[in-house]
C-alpha cells in the first residue's frame, strides 16, 4: 500500500498553497478499509493560521466520521530534495491524540529512502488524556 499512498501523496502536494515558503507537503492517511485520505500544507500570511498536511489529512479523516482505529498508517511526503518533511512538535501532539501510538508514520520525499516512525517514537512521554 505504500505505493499507493505515495501516488496520492504526490498528487495532493500539487494543491499545497504555500506562496510564502514555496515548501509544499502532504500527507496520505491508509484507512482498514483501503481508502487514503489526503491532506496539504495550506500557508496563511498570518503564519500561525497556517494548518500542516497532517493535520489537514487527520481533520479530513474525522470529518469524514473516521475515528483513530480505523487507520493504519500515515505517509508525509514532499516533492522537494534537500529535506525530510517531519512533522513538526504541534503535529505530533494532534498524531498522538488522534491516532493510536503504534500508527505508522512514513516520512518520505523524492530523493531519499523513506524513514518509518511509529506515533510514540516521534513523541516519546507525550501529554495525553492521562495528563489532565
Amino acid at each position: 500500500m505504500f505505493d499507493k499512498m505515495l501516488e496520492a501523496a504526490k498528487a495532493q502536494s500539487q494543491l499545497a498553497y504555500t506562496p510564502y515558503s514555496n515548501y509544499k507537503v502532504s500527507a496520505a492517511i491508509l484507512m482498514k478499509n483501503g481508502e487514503i485520505v489526503t491532506g496539504m500544507n495550506i500557508e496563511n500570511a498570518s503564519f500561525s493560521l497556517t494548518i500542516c498536511a497532517e493535520r489537514c489529512a487527520l481533520f479530513n479523516a474525522l470529518s469524514r466520521g473516521y475515528k483513530k482505529e480505523d487507520m493504519i498508517s500515515i505517509l508525509i511526503y514532499s516533492p522537494n530534495n534537500y529535506s525530510m518533511p517531519y512533522p513538526c512538535g504541534a503535529c505530533r501532539q494532534v498524531m498522538v491524540e488522534l491516532l493510536n501510538k503504534n500508527t505508522e508514520v512514513i516520512v518520505v520525499n523524492d530523493l531519499l529512502k523513506p524513514e518509518y516512525y511509529t506515533v510514540e517514537s516521534l513523541l516519546p512521554h507525550s501529554f495525553d488524556e492521562g495528563s489532565l
